[in-house]
């Protein structure tokens, strides 16, 4: 009989859980559902670079040792991205339910408008399928086939062999491995290089003959045929020229290249996105197509950006002025062509603390500064804070308003706590505080009782007393107030409210041109289109914190 109830008892234990699911499975009416299948490739990949191995024990060459990676390191930087045909998906979701049409993601963005996320253009393999055809076009940063190359530099580790590759790439989380070994031969230098692929499972050797004297000049073709490598499509030779401009910087695809004259660089063909800046001149954005056995050569004009407003600038003694990074002149300058637009004015002189003013210039306007300069130094002025906090400014008052605000708060506390500590003095003082016991004592002696009576009550009334005064003294914050939520004023929360409005007020009085800060900055080369307002760049607001 005991084990039919202890089965019974099971049973009925294993109900109570089970019949729970079945309420799950009908809120969420899993049935009904169904969601497309999607994907979700790499989005990175890791290229570890190694120190190279010596053939020799010369001390005299251990600088190689280090000093080859590194130069090849130089060729390595403009990698951004590495190009894989058939790229490696991380996370598949497999489709279910009856006649799917959206994938769980496009559900959720569908049920919540108003929350942005990026859109997702490639979902799965029949989207990459179009992609390798032709059929769609994507920019590289939101083509999965164009995963993105992290460098990690691992100098300081003993370089490995070539069959320690494969386990020691999963050890480091590399999907690249660059090391070798070099051999010095009189002045000449032989330097073999192994690139290793951890998703193909292969190494790739490279070898390079240069001199000994001029190695480091001399290696940059074998750091560009590992690039071309690991950029794993078909480049071509982009050659780009500014009409004779020099220095203008370029980009294709938001990569940088270098500086005008461009010649001999390699690039993936395709279709590619030139962008060419040069300061003083308007950008230039143009797409391109970048074809397989054919070089790419252009030569693009910049429109010069004319100086249509002016700047007037006096101060109390000579000092250099630089408007952004350009220099001005030396002080007092008057009527002194500039961009329109907002930048920044700095004033240094030696001996004197550099003035920095915010500028915002309007088209065939004139802007007028005058500045007093301070005796100081500029690295000791912005960087130690003591010599800042004890110059009395409207910021060290608003910090002395929030040290006062802290002082009272805790004057607050302290009188919350004897309040309560009153009571609590009291209380252990009052003997009898049974109704029963109480009704005893008074009849059995009612003199004794009404003499014991007023001691009690004296005791209570002083306790209550020193509570209130010492409660009305300090206030009641609505966080504390139990009774309803509302704020009793009192003085210690008087002047704590007291000292934060002055922190407040005092801070917008200090904030003056050297706190308010404007800038201005270059904008993302692939984000710029020629022609919509010759817009290089962009103007910039920020507090400069000094204390």
């Amino acid at each position: 009989m005991k084990h039919k109830i202890s089965a019974l008892l099971i049973i009925l234990g294993l109900l109570c859980n089970v019949l729970p699911l079945y309420s799950i499975d009908d809120y969420y009416n899993f049935p009904k559902q169904s969601y497309k299948g999607s994907v979700t490739y790499e989005s990175s990949r890791n290229l570890c670079l190694f120190s190279f191995a010596s053939s020799s024990s010369d001390p005299t060459k251990e600088y190689l040792i280090k000093g080859i990676p590194s130069v090849l390191l130089s060729e390595l930087r403009s990698l951004e991205y590495t190009y894989v045909e058939y790229p490696k998906p991380n996370v598949i979701y497999h489709s279910f339910g009856e006649a799917p049409t959206s994938t769980l993601q496009e559900r959720i963005d569908a049920e919540s408008p108003n929350l942005k996320r990026k859109k997702k253009e490639i979902n799965d393999e029949k989207d990459l399928q179009d992609l390798r055809s032709g059929k769609k076009q994507l920019a590289p940063e939101k083509d999965p086939r164009y995963v993105k190359v992290t460098i990690k530099q691992l100098l300081d580790r003993k370089p490995p062999k070539p069959d320690e590759a494969f386990g020691l790439a999963t050890k480091l989380n590399c999907d690249y491995m660059i090391t070798g070994s070099f051999e010095v031969k009189d002045t000449e230098l032989f330097t073999k290089v192994f690139l290793y692929d951890d998703f193909e499972g292969k190494t790739i050797p490279f070898e390079q003959k240069t001199s000994l004297t001029r190695a480091y000049q001399e290696m940059g073709p074998l750091g560009e045929s590992i690039r071309e490598k690991l950029q794993g499509k078909d480049t071509t030779t982009v050659e780009v020229s500014a009409a004779g401009e020099e220095g203008a910087l370029v980009y294709l695809d938001g990569i940088y290249l270098g500086k005008t004259p461009l010649v001999g660089k390699k690039f993936p063909i395709g279709k590619r996105s030139l962008f060419v800046f040069k300061e003083g001149f308007h950008p230039y954005k143009q797409d391109v197509q970048l074809e397989k056995g054919k070089s790419f050569q252009v030569d693009v004009k910049l429109s010069l950006k004319l100086n249509n407003s002016f700047i007037t600038v006096t101060s109390n003694v000579e000092s250099d002025v630089y408007l952004g990074i350009q220099y001005l002149g030396k002080t007092p300058l008057n009527r002194i062509p500039i961009p329109a637009g907002m930048n920044r004015l700095r004033l240094s002189k030696e001996g004197y603390i550099d003035s920095f003013r915010a500028v915002d210039a309007a088209d065939n306007g004139e802007v007028n500064v005058d500045v007093e300069m301070r005796e100081g130094i500029t690295e000791v002025y912005y960087k130690n804070k003591q010599n800042v906090f004890l110059d009395h400014t409207y910021k060290d008052f608003a910090t002395y308003s929030l040290y006062g605000s802290l002082l009272f708060y805790a004057s607050y506390v302290y009188l919350n706590y004897a309040s309560r500590q009153a009571y609590s003095a009291a209380r252990s003082q009052v003997t009898l505080v049974n109704a029963s016991a109480i009704s005893s004592f008074y009849g059995n002696n009612p003199n004794e009782f009404f003499f014991w009576y007023g001691v009690q009550n004296s005791i209570i009334d002083d306790a209550e007393s020193k509570g209130r005064n010492l409660k009305r003294i300090a206030g009641t914050l609505p966080m504390e107030n139990r009774k309803d939520r509302q704020l009793v004023a009192g003085p210690m929360v008087i002047m704590m409210g007291l000292m934060l409005v002055s922190a407040a007020t005092f801070y917008i009085l200090g904030l003056d041109e050297e706190t308010v800060e404007f800038g201005y900055l270059p904008l993302n080369p692939s984000a710029v289109s020629y022609g919509q307002n010759a817009r290089e760049g962009y103007g910039y607001m920020q507090f400069n914190l000094r204390y």
